[in-house]
């Protein structure tokens, strides 16, 4: 009996100290500070975005419109013996680097990267190992929310959109490298996670056109020669009437177009046969041939004297990895022929630049 006792106190002692390391060790990354930091809790009302793609003169229209409103102060608050101290009216908010004890892994620097007015909230980017984000402290309270990035903040203050480049492999139906797109909502001052997106594509460069509208430069992997495509993100909610991308189809569009992918291999195996049927706004895609059949149903929009082509749904085969990108390319006239420029098909046969389709139309 003596025995069995002497060893339930040790199996308890031994518990107890594994939930005491456990503890300890969930808190080895925890900064300690004057007003803890939060993870923005998600919004009651989930947005969703629409990606097409437009033309290198359409982002550059607009570029020079947007100003982000973040006031580069950088010498407001230096690191001073490996910390920095944020005053707020609501006391103090210390931030201490960490070197990486007691593991490489535990490291994280900070660094004071602005003042973002429309908000009243200081940006503190935040280093890590392998990882990085960005705090926004209320100037007011001392409050921390954590962002993904560092943030592009829509004209009207009320949405906010984070991009971050993601080299590693977080998720099942996308391969690494990712376009990280966060979109958070501001209501009564109160940050809200609304949208998170993985993208294949890499963004470059990105503005907000209006309260709804991201326009895009981006490009088709890291090589410095990669394919530079020009990308519109209208951020909706399910209630919204969002601005019209374009204006109707008209009839002159209406057919069906058609092209052989791989025409010039002497094996017909090779080749694949695309057609793309317009009535309206409502478009079928098809392509077929050995071995390959997909089927997709878009949506289609007349804008600039172009017919430009959103993802819907996928109807038959196809790729669950290029729909979740929402965009497909659009149908233009050139010298009296029609010619398609399509992101998908370049990235569906592996093209290293962008192609452009020559189409029939019947």
């Amino acid at each position: 009996m003596r025995k069995l006792l002497s060893l339930l106190i040790l199996l308890y002692a031994c518990n107890g100290a594994v939930q005491n390391k456990a503890a300890a060790d969930s808190t080895v990354t925890t900064v300690k500070t004057d007003s803890a930091a939060v993870v923005a809790a998600p919004a009651t009302k989930q947005l969703k975005v629409e990606v097409t793609g437009i033309t290198q003169q359409e982002f550059d229209q607009y570029k020079s419109a947007y100003h982000n409103q973040i006031e580069r102060d950088l010498l407001k608050f230096p690191v001073v013996n490996g910390q920095i101290t944020i005053t707020t009216d609501g006391g103090k908010v210390v931030l201490k680097n960490n070197p990486g004890v007691p593991h490489d892994e535990d490291r994280l620097d900070y660094h004071y990267a602005g003042y973002l007015q429309p908000l009243n909230r200081y940006l503190v980017q935040v280093n890590g190992y392998e990882h990085g984000y960005c705090l926004a402290i209320d100037k007011a309270t001392g409050k921390q929310d954590t962002l993904s990035a560092m943030p592009a903040v829509s004209p009207d203050g009320k949405l906010i959109l984070c991009s971050k480049s993601n080299p590693y492999e977080e998720y099942e139906h996308i391969p690494p490298p990712t376009q990280d797109i966060t979109i958070y909502t501001v209501e009564n001052n109160v940050i809200k996670k609304a949208f998170l997106q993985p993208y294949r594509w890499l963004e470059k460069e990105l503005y907000w056109k209006d309260n709804h509208t991201v326009y895009v430069k981006s490009t088709r992997g890291e090589a410095a020669n990669a394919p530079v495509d020009y990308l519109q993100l209208v951020v909706t909610t399910g209630t919204d009437t969002r601005p019209a991308a374009g204006t109707a189809v008209s009839a002159a569009w209406k057919g069906t177009y058609s092209t052989v992918l791989n025409k010039d291999s002497k094996d017909s195996r090779d080749h694949i046969n695309v057609e793309l049927k317009v009535d309206g706004d409502s478009v079928i895609y098809t392509e077929s041939g050995f071995q390959v059949y997909s089927k997709y149903a878009l949506t289609g929009t007349e804008k600039d004297g172009m017919l430009s082509f959103a993802f819907k749904k996928v109807l038959d085969g196809g790729s669950a990895v290029l729909e979740k990108e929402n965009r497909f390319g659009y149908v233009r006239k050139e010298n009296g022929k029609y010619v398609l420029e399509c992101p998908y098909l370049d990235v569906r046969t592996g093209a290293t630049k962008k192609e452009i389709y020559p189409l029939d139309k019947k």
